[in-house]
C-alpha cells in the first residue's frame, strides 16, 4: 500500500476534479507484477491492469489489487473501476481510504456481491494525508490552500533594499518547481508581478519535468492594478487568469467552478498574512536559508495579535534538508473527520 502511496503522489496536479489514486497488484506469492496512477485518463486501476496485460500477464484469479482509494462504482468520464477489476477476476482487492464522493462510492459492496475479498482501511492514515487535498474538497466543500515562502533564519523574505534573490539555494528552487507542479494554479498578487516579474511556472534543468506533465498549473493573479503586455505572466507557458480585486472569496469561486483540489500561493507578507489572518492557509511550505539580515521585510505583518492566547498555531510536518536549506511543512490542525490524524 505504501508503494501504492508513493505511485499516487505523481498524479499530483493532474488529476482535478478528481483525486490522485495508485495502484499495485500482487501476484499469488505477493510479488509486484503490475502497477499504475490515475494523471487524469484511465483510473489507476486500468492503468494497473493495462500494464500488466502489456507485460502478458492476463490471468488475475490469484491476483490482489492493493489500491490507495476504494475502486469506483459510477461511470463517469471512464468506466467504473469496480466492473473492470470484476472482469479482469481478480482475486481480492485491498485499499487504503473510503470514497467519500456519494457519486462514486460502493466499490466495496459491489467486489463483495461479486465474490471477490475485499480488505479495507490499509494504511487509512497515511494515505489519506497524502490525498489530503481532494479528501478535504469532497468532505467539507473547501480546497487545499498551500503558500511556499523563502525566508531566512530570522524571517526576513527580503533585504532594507528591496533586494530579493536569491535567499535560498538553487536546490530549494528546484525543490520548489516540483511543488508548482503538483498543484492545480499558483496564485500572486499584482504587486508581486509588477515587482518580481515572475514567470510562476515549474521550472525544470533542461526542460526535464520529472512527472511527464505537459501542461503548467494555472497562473491567477489578483489585484486592480495593470500588468503590462510584455510582463512574462502574459507568456504562453501557461493560462493566466485575472481576478481584478483582492477578494478570496472570488478566488475560492474560481477554484470551485474549475474543480481545483489544490492552490499555491506565491505572494508577499501583506497578502500571505491576510491568508492566515483570514484561517485560510492549510499549509506553509517554508524554505528557510541559515542566513540573517537583521533588517528588511518579513514574511508576516501584523496579523492583529496582540496576546499570546490569540496566537495562530500549526503544526510541523516534514521537516527535511534541501541543498543549504530546510524545507518545512507547517499544517493547521487537521480534523479528525478527514481521517488524517496521526498521518503525519
Amino acid at each position: 500500500m505504501l508503494r501504492a502511496n508513493k505511485l499516487s503522489e505523481a498524479g499530483l496536479g493532474l488529476t482535478a476534479p478528481n483525486p490522485i489514486v495508485g495502484a499495485v497488484i500482487l501476484d499469488a506469492n505477493g510479488q509486484e507484477i503490475a502497477s499504475g496512477f490515475h494523471s487524469g485518463g484511465d483510473h489507476a486501476e486500468v492503468v494497473a491492469i493495462k500494464d500488466a496485460k502489456s507485460r502478458g500477464f492476463t490471468d488475475f484469479s490469484q491476483c490482489t489489487m492493493v489500491v490507495t482509494l476504494e475502486p469506483c462504482n459510477h461511470q463517469g468520464k471512464t468506466g467504473p473501476c469496480s466492473e473492470a477489476i470484476i472482469h479482469a477476476g481478480f482475486k481480492s482487492v485491498a485499499f487504503a481510504v473510503g470514497d467519500p464522493n456519494p457519486v462514486a462510492q460502493g466499490g466495496a459492496v459491489t467486489l463483495r456481491s461479486a465474490g471477490i475479498d475485499v480488505a479495507e482501511g490499509i494504511e487509512e492514515e497515511v494515505v489519506a494525508f497524502t490525498n489530503r487535498a481532494w479528501l478535504k474538497k469532497i468532505k467539507i466543500g473547501k480546497l487545499w490552500i498551500i503558500t511556499k515562502i523563502a525566508a531566512t533564519l530570522d524571517g526576513k523574505i527580503a533585504a532594507s533594499d528591496g533586494t530579493s534573490q536569491w535567499i535560498t539555494s538553487d536546490n530549494a528552487r528546484r525543490d520548489v518547481a516540483v511543488l508548482r507542479n503538483q498543484s492545480d494554479a499558483i496564485v500572486t498578487t499584482t504587486a508581486t508581478v509588477l515587482a518580481d516579474n515572475p514567470d510562476l511556472t515549474p521550472r525544470f534543468e533542461n526542460g526535464n519535468n520529472p512527472s511527464g506533465r505537459v501542461k503548467n498549473p494555472v497562473r491567477v493573479v489578483m489585484g486592480e492594478r495593470a500588468i503590462p503586455p510584455e510582463f512574462a505572466v502574459h507568456n504562453e507557458k501557461a493560462e493566466t487568469r485575472l481576478i481584478n480585486s483582492h477578494d478570496f472569496a472570488s478566488l475560492i469561486d474560481m477554484a470551485q467552478h474549475f474543480g481545483w483540489n489544490q492552490i499555491m500561493i506565491e505572494a508577499g507578507s501583506t497578502f500571505n498574512s491576510a491568508l492566515i489572518r483570514a484561517g485560510l492557509v492549510d499549509e506553509i511550505v517554508l524554505y528557510q536559508a541559515p542566513s540573517l539580515l537583521g533588517a528588511g521585510k518579513n514574511f508576516v505583518t501584523d496579523l492583529g495579535i496582540n496576546t499570546l492566547n490569540d496566537r495562530i498555531s500549526f503544526n510541523y510536518g516534514e521537516i527535511v534538508k534541501v541543498g543549504s536549506d530546510l524545507r518545512i511543512q507547517l499544517l493547521k490542525e487537521i480534523s479528525q473527520d478527514l481521517n488524517l490524524e496521526g498521518a503525519r
